[in-house]
This record gives structure tokens, C-alpha cells and sequence, in this order.
């Protein structure tokens, strides 16, 4: 159940990779292998459906660059 309002990155280019479980983001669901590419500017939310392992990547890392839309 743990979830992220909905948000964009300005700058970097995120990459997700959904390494265990499954999530929805922007009303899809997404499972084990699936890999989302948001480019800057883009909107997200997320929620985890069940227990969920991520791994992301954002290119370049920019501190601060998470903007709640």
C-alpha cells in the first residue's frame, strides 16, 4: 500500500525497474520485469499492490528535482 502523489522530475530522466511484486503507475499496472522510462517533465503517482522492489535510476541525479503536480 505505500504510494506516491503525483509528481515530475524537471531535469533528469527516470528509469524504473520493478524487480519483485507489482505497482500501478498512471493507472497501469506494472510487474516483475517490467521497466518504465519517464522523461523530464513527465507525470507519475505510484502504489505499491503488493510487497514491491524497485530499482531506479535517474539521469542525471539532481537533489531537489521532485516536483508535486
Amino acid at each position: 500500500g505505500d504510494k506516491e502523489e503525483s509528481h515530475v522530475h524537471k531535469i533528469a530522466k527516470e528509469l524504473t525497474l520493478i524487480s519483485k511484486g507489482r505497482v500501478l503507475m498512471n493507472g497501469k499496472e506494472y510487474s516483475v520485469g517490467d521497466i518504465i522510462i519517464l522523461e523530464p517533465g513527465e507525470k507519475t503517482d505510484f502504489k505499491a499492490l503488493e510487497n514491491t522492489s524497485t530499482l531506479i535510476v535517474k539521469i542525471p541525479s539532481v537533489i531537489g528535482d521532485k516536483y508535486p503536480t
